[in-house]
C-alpha cells in the first residue's frame, strides 16, 4: 500500500478532493430540498445575497496568492519573525477589508432596493440576509491570514479537514431546518455562522504551532509593502482571467440571435468543465508553497525535475478527467438534460480540451509566480482576455453557443504561447520540449486508449428511460478507457512503482 499519508501532495490532493467532491454532494442534495421547502423566490433571495457578498472578494487584491508566496519563501529561508510581522499586519489588512465589506452590504441593504427586480417584502428578507453576512464578514475575512499560513506551512490537508467538517455541519443544518420548521432567516444565519467556523481551527492551529507570534493586530507597514506590490500584480492577472471566463454568458445574451437560448445551452455545458477545473484545480494551491522553497533555494535541477515530473502527474489526471467526455460526451449530455442535446457534444468536447490544455501548465505556472515575475503574463492575459471577448460577440450569431466555447480555446492558446515561448526559457530555465514531452506522453496514451474503445461497437442498452441508458453506457465507456489507459501508462514507462512509489523518469532513486 503506497504511503500517501506523509507525501504532500497526495495528502493534499487527497484532502482537497474529498472536501470538493463532499461540498458538491451536499449542494446537489440541499438545493431541490430547500427549494421546496422555502419555495423558489424565497430561496433565490439567499442566492442574491451571496452573490452580492461574492463580488466583495475582489477587495483581497490577490493577497490569498501573494501571501503564501512570500510565507512559503520566508519559511524556506527561516525568517519566522519576518512572516509574523506580515502576518499579523495582514490582519490589520483584512480587518479594513472586512469593514469596507460590511460598509458595501449595509449600503446595498438600506438604499439599494430599486438595484434588484424583487418586491418590497422580498427585498425586506434580502435586506435582513445582507445584514448577517456583514456580521460574520470579520470572521470570516479574519480567517485568511491563518488559512494562508497553514497553506504556506504545506499543511493544506488540514485545512481540507476543517472544511469537510464544515461541509458535514451543513448537511446536519438541513436536517434541522426539516425537525425544527427553521425559518429562512434561521437557517441563513446558522448558514454563515457555520462558514465563519473556520477562523477558531486556523487561529489556534496558527498558534499552537509558532506559525504566528500573536494574534494582535500590527502595523509593519514597511515590510507588508513588498507583498501588496506583488500581490497587485495578481489581481490585475486574476482580473483579466475573470473577465475572459464570466463575460462569456453576459457576451451571448447580448449579441447572440436569442440570447436566453444560447445562454442556456452555455449552463448546461459548463457543468462539466467547471467541475474538472475545481477537481484539477487543487494543484494551484498545493504546487505554490513548494514550487516558492525552491526558488528561494534557488536549484535549479530540482527546479526543473520538479516542473517535468509534476507536468506528467498533472496531465495523467486531467487526461482522466477529461477523456471520459471526449469519449461519452453525447452520452453525458442526453443523460443530464434528456434527447435533443447531443449538437452541445461538439462545444462540450472543445470546451473539455480548452481545460485539459489549462490544466497541464498548473505545476510551471506555480513556479511563475513563485518568480514574482507576472508583467508579461498580465499584459498577454489582458490581450488574450480582449481577443476572446471579440470573438465571442462576432461570432454569437452564427454559432451561439459555440461562440463563447472558441472565443475561451483562444484566450487559453495564446497564455500558452505565452508560457512556451516566453516564460519556460527565459524565467524558470527549463527546456521546452521536456514540458511538452511530460504533457503529450500520457496525453498521446489517452488518444490510443480512445481509438481504441472506439474500434468497439456501440451497444444499445435499454434500461427504464434513455437517461438511464445513457448514464450506464457512459460509465461503460469510462471504465473500459481507463482500463486501457492505465495498462497503457504502466506499459510505456510513463509512471512505474518503486518501493510503494509513483514515480516518473525525472525522479531521481
Amino acid at each position: 500500500m503506497f504511503n500517501i499519508r506523509k507525501n504532500y501532495y497526495f495528502t493534499s490532493f487527497f484532502w482537497s478532493t474529498f472536501q470538493k467532491i463532499l461540498n458538491a454532494v451536499v449542494g446537489f442534495v440541499s438545493v431541490p430540498l430547500l427549494l421546496g421547502y422555502y419555495g423558489k423566490v424565497e430561496y433565490g433571495i439567499l442566492g442574491i445575497a451571496t452573490a452580492c457578498n461574492g463580488y466583495m472578494h475582489l477587495l483581497d487584491l490577490g493577497m490569498d496568492t501573494g501571501a503564501v508566496k512570500f510565507y512559503s519563501q520566508w519559511r524556506t529561508e527561516c525568517k519566522h519573525e519576518l512572516i509574523s510581522r506580515v502576518a499579523r499586519t495582514n490582519i490589520t489588512f483584512y480587518g479594513v477589508i472586512s469593514l469596507l465589506n460590511i460598509l458595501g452590504l449595509v449600503v446595498l441593504a438600506f438604499w439599494g432596493e430599486e438595484l434588484f427586480s424583487v418586491e418590497h417584502g422580498q427585498f425586506l428578507v434580502l435586506r435582513s440576509c445582507l445584514l448577517i453576512i456583514a456580521v460574520f464578514c470579520i470572521f470570516s475575512w479574519g480567517a485568511t491570514t491563518f488559512n494562508q499560513l497553514l497553506i504556506a506551512d504545506m499543511q493544506i490537508a488540514y485545512t481540507m479537514q476543517v472544511q469537510s467538517i464544515i461541509a458535514i455541519l451543513k448537511a446536519v443544518l438541513i436536517g434541522l431546518v426539516f425537525i425544527f420548521n427553521l425559518s429562512l432567516l434561521q437557517y441563513f444565519f446558522l448558514l454563515t455562522a457555520i462558514v465563519s467556523l473556520s477562523i477558531v481551527p486556523y487561529a489556534v492551529r496558527c498558534k499552537h504551532q509558532n506559525l504566528i507570534e500573536s494574534l494582535k493586530p500590527a502595523l509593519y507597514w514597511q515590510d507588508f509593502k513588498v507583498v501588496i506590490l506583488f500581490s497587485l500584480s495578481i489581481f490585475a492577472l486574476s482580473l483579466f482571467q475573470m473577465s475572459a471566463t464570466q463575460s462569456r454568458p453576459v457576451v451571448l445574451s447580448f449579441f447572440a440571435e436569442d440570447g436566453a437560448d444560447a445562454v442556456a445551452d452555455y449552463e448546461i455545458i459548463k457543468v462539466i468543465p467547471i467541475f474538472i477545473i475545481a477537481i484539477c484545480g487543487t494543484f494551484s494551491s498545493i504546487f505554490l508553497p513548494k514550487a516558492s522553497e525552491l526558488v528561494s533555494k534557488k536549484e535549479q535541477n530540482k527546479i526543473s525535475i520538479f516542473a517535468y515530473k509534476w507536468t506528467i502527474f498533472t496531465s495523467i489526471l486531467a487526461n482522466c478527467m477529461c477523456f471520459p467526455f471526449f469519449i461519452g460526451g453525447e452520452e453525458i449530455i442526453t443523460a443530464f438534460v434528456g434527447p435533443g442535446y447531443e449538437y452541445l457534444t461538439v462545444w462540450l468536447v472543445i470546451w473539455t480540451l480548452s481545460v485539459l490544455l489549462q490544466v497541464h501548465s498548473t505545476p510551471t505556472n506555480a513556479l511563475i509566480l513563485a518568480y514574482g515575475k507576472t508583467k508579461v503574463m498580465v499584459y498577454v492575459s489582458a490581450i488574450a482576455c480582449v481577443i476572446s471577448i471579440v470573438i465571442n460577440a462576432i461570432f454569437s450569431k452564427s454559432y451561439g453557443v459555440g461562440a463563447a466555447v472558441i472565443g475561451y480555446f483562444i484566450y487559453i492558446i495564446i497564455n500558452l504561447c505565452c508560457y512556451y515561448g516566453f516564460y519556460f526559457k527565459w524565467t524558470l530555465h527549463i527546456s521546452r520540449i521536456k514540458i511538452a514531452r511530460s504533457f503529450l506522453t500520457p496525453t498521446i496514451a489517452g488518444l490510443i486508449a480512445f481509438g481504441i474503445i472506439n474500434l468497439i461497437p456501440r451497444v444499445d442498452i435499454s434500461v427504464i428511460n434513455v437517461r438511464i441508458s445513457m448514464t450506464i453506457l457512459f460509465g461503460l465507456k469510462a471504465l473500459l478507457w481507463f482500463l486501457v489507459y492505465f495498462v497503457l501508462v504502466f506499459s510505456f514507462g510513463i509512471v512505474r512503482i518503486k518501493n510503494k512509489e509513483i514515480l516518473t523518469k525525472y525522479d531521481t532513486v
